[in-house]
């Protein structure tokens, strides 16, 4: 039975959970549910049970990179 979600579906095992983040960056978790709120930190991509869990590590890297580039 194909899932419905398949667009939502992540690939591979690798993982960032929201305490890697915290970790990442050396923040507290409110500052990183700050974060998340204004768009600092990219959309979570990793799903479970169809909740969103976590960030492929491509993900935060391409938006470091990002961030960079709009200091410059």
């Amino acid at each position: 039975m194909a899932s419905r979600s398949t667009s939502r579906r992540s690939t591979g095992t690798a993982c960032i959970w929201p305490r890697g983040v915290e970790q990442r960056y050396d923040i507290s978790a409110p500052t990183r549910w700050r974060w998340e709120r204004q768009g600092l930190l990219p959309p979570r991509d990793v799903y479970i049970g169809g909740r969103a869990v976590g960030w492929r590590p491509e993900t935060l890297e391409t938006a470091e990179r990002g961030s960079r580039a709009d200091r410059r």
